[in-house]
């Protein structure tokens, strides 16, 4: 098994480098925290070098590189510091609308590429209905050749700048039976009232609770088949977990190299920390877990790429990079003691979008019981 990386995608990395050495941007990551916008001027510098179409095909104007390549960018963004969560919807956005959309809503939206402005996200999650998606109440009805949708959805990521939002809403006519489709929503339309909701972290990307009263549709705004509503973001649920557990394992490097240089250099009783037992035990767990969270994110990658990765292996992914990162930035913090908790250090606002992000995107709970299904299924 060959771990190195091919030409192009060590120059993808380089050209990360690169990016991330012109400036500071740490200054503006933590501003864009502190006030909860979106770092768009960074992301426009990624959308230029064409990461924002890296799994595109040159058909359409991308890179057509792979999940391997994408690994290896993103694991480098994160270490060096960029909140990489801001950048999910850009590894497939593109793709699920040229896959499932009509030509109108594909128009709309690769308007966008190369602009690092957000562009749509999917709207699933209830008052009432998180883990258990069987239980949306959302619901579209149709009157007079028109199509009307009313419900309410919340913890909706990026939904107070994206331009449109996929709701998945179920058919009003068929209550025995339901019927799960999305439809593809402007957001400025009569009827959408979108309110910001405060995060603990993650704050750099947006998070609201939408009410649709009534909004106005027409057949031409559904996305996707009518009743795939389910199947089709069963596909994106996997590659969200994997992208976001992705995100976690460069947010945990950055951390670890962080503590390191500060351990080398805080001397206390005479000679540096890192001097200490105690110390390098942290550093000893962390590494262990560092390097089980790159192999198995690797291996990953290297399934999607050849059609190979499972619902169970995003869940392992997604479980167990939100626990190990978390615990590697919380150690990152215990060594810097006093700096990480009362100042502006960046790893402060790391333990805070990483605690988010074993909710986020499919809860703790919920990775278990999809692995252990899945683990059991394959002895049946």
């Amino acid at each position: 098994m060959d771990f190195t990386l091919t030409d192009e995608q060590e120059l993808f990395v380089a050209g990360i480098r690169d990016l991330m050495a012109q400036e500071n941007w740490e200054a503006y990551f933590a501003e864009c925290d502190r006030n909860s916008e979106y770092p768009e001027r960074f992301v426009r510098a990624l959308a230029e070098m064409g990461l924002d179409s890296l799994l595109l095909s040159e058909e359409h104007g991308g890179l057509d590189a792979g999940f391997v390549t994408l690994a290896a960018v993103w694991a480098e963004l994160g270490r060096l510091g960029a909140p990489t969560y801001v950048l999910y919807q850009l590894p497939g956005g593109f793709n699920t609308v040229l896959r499932e959309g009509t030509q109108e809503q594909i128009d709309k939206i690769m308007a966008f590429q190369g602009t690092g402005k957000q562009m749509w996200n999917s709207a699933i999650t209830e008052p009432g209905a998180g883990s258990d998606v069987g239980s949306l109440q959302t619901n579209y009805t149709r009157k007079n050749g028109k199509v009307y949708l009313n419900g309410s959805k919340c913890f909706i990521t990026s939904s107070a700048y994206t331009p449109y939002i996929v709701v998945m809403a179920r058919d009003a006519a068929s209550p025995d039976k339901p019927i799960y489709s999305e439809w593809f929503v402007d957001m400025s339309k009569p009827g959408v009232k979108a309110s910001k909701l405060e995060k603990l972290g993650l704050r750099m990307d947006s998070c609201c609770e939408i009410v649709f009263d009534n909004v106005e549709l027409e057949e031409k705004d559904m996305f996707g088949r009518e009743g795939n509503g389910f199947n089709r973001v069963k596909e994106e649920f996997d590659h969200e977990r994997f992208i976001v557990a992705l995100t976690n394992y460069g947010t945990a490097y950055c951390a670890y190299e962080d503590a390191a240089k500060y351990a080398n250099q805080r001397v206390q009783f005479g000679e540096t920390i890192g001097r200490f037992q105690l110390i390098q035990e942290k550093f000893a767990h962390m590494a262990i877990k560092l390097n089980a969270m790159k192999n198995m994110l690797f291996e990953s990658a290297w399934k999607s790429d050849n059609g190979l990765m499972t619902s169970g292996d995003a869940a392992m992914c997604k479980f167990y990079c939100a626990n190990a990162a978390f615990d590697v930035v919380d150690s990152a913090m215990q060594v810097l003691g006093g700096i990480g908790i009362a100042g502006d250090h960046r790893v402060t606002r790391f333990w805070r979008d990483l605690r988010v992000d074993r909710i986020s995107g499919g809860s703790d709970e919920m990775q278990i019981l999809t692995l252990g299904r899945a683990e059991l299924k394959k002895y049946r």
